[in-house]
C-alpha cells in the first residue's frame, strides 16, 4: 500500500513541482525559440553531419549561424 502525503495548502503543492524554466534567473545567456524549418533543408543538414561523430543538428546550425555572422561582420 502506497501511502500519499497529505499537503497543507494548495501553494505548498504547487511548489513540491520542478521550477519553471522562465523562473530561472541563473541562465541569462541562452534563450529558447521554435525554428521552422523545410524538410529538404533539415534533410541536407543530415546529410552534412552524417560523417560527423557527435554533433547534433542543433549544434550543426548553431556552427553555421557563427559562421555566418563572422562573414557578415568582416564585410
Amino acid at each position: 500500500m502506497v501511502l500519499k502525503k497529505k499537503h497543507t495548502s494548495l501553494e505548498e503543492f504547487i511548489n513540491q513541482g520542478a521550477p519553471v524554466i522562465a523562473d530561472n534567473k541563473d541562465n541569462k545567456e541562452w534563450s529558447n525559440f521554435t525554428l521552422r524549418i523545410r524538410k529538404d533543408i533539415l534533410e541536407h543538414i543530415g546529410q552534412a553531419i552524417e560523417d560527423r561523430i557527435g554533433i547534433s543538428r542543433t549544434a550543426w546550425i548553431l556552427e553555421a549561424i557563427q559562421e555566418k555572422l563572422k562573414r557578415t561582420n568582416n564585410e
